[in-house]
């Protein structure tokens, strides 16, 4: 399920997919986040499982190739060019999650459970406004 969505990129929270390599074994995945570049869609995937020639917190970018209604192909990218564009926006959506205030009050300002939204109904943990 989503955990964040902003124009281009979707975050995911828990989703497995299964891929099967050039021997038709399983290979489970951690669907990161679906970013949406230049009309085409892009799919970051870690792992499950350790993997050789890729640190634990990094990620394959495929493209996602729409075959029917039911079936997507997953498309390893090798253009750099798309790699760090699709990268760069994934890292855009993040850091935009992150400053997210946590307490529901839809502003930016919360920085480490302080908010100076000015929000009367704000109930973050150390918000200036109810000192």
């Amino acid at each position: 399920m989503a955990e964040n969505q902003n124009e281009n990129v979707e975050l995911i929270e828990e989703e497995i997919i299964t891929l099967y390599d050039d021997n038709d074994n399983p290979v489970d995945f951690n669907e990161v986040a679906v970013v949406e570049y230049q009309g085409d869609f892009y799919a970051l995937l870690q792992p499950v499982e350790p993997m050789e020639g890729l640190g634990e917190d990094e990620a394959i970018i495929f493209k996602v190739v729409q075959k029917d209604d039911e079936t997507d192909e997953f498309e390893p990218v090798t253009d750099e060019s798309v790699l760090d564009a699709v990268f760069n926006e994934y890292l855009k959506a993040e850091a935009e999650f992150d400053d997210e205030c946590d307490c529901g009050c839809g502003c930016d300002d919360c920085h480490g459970g302080e908010c100076d939204c000015g929000d009367e109904g704000c109930d973050c943990e150390g918000c200036h406004k109810h000192e």
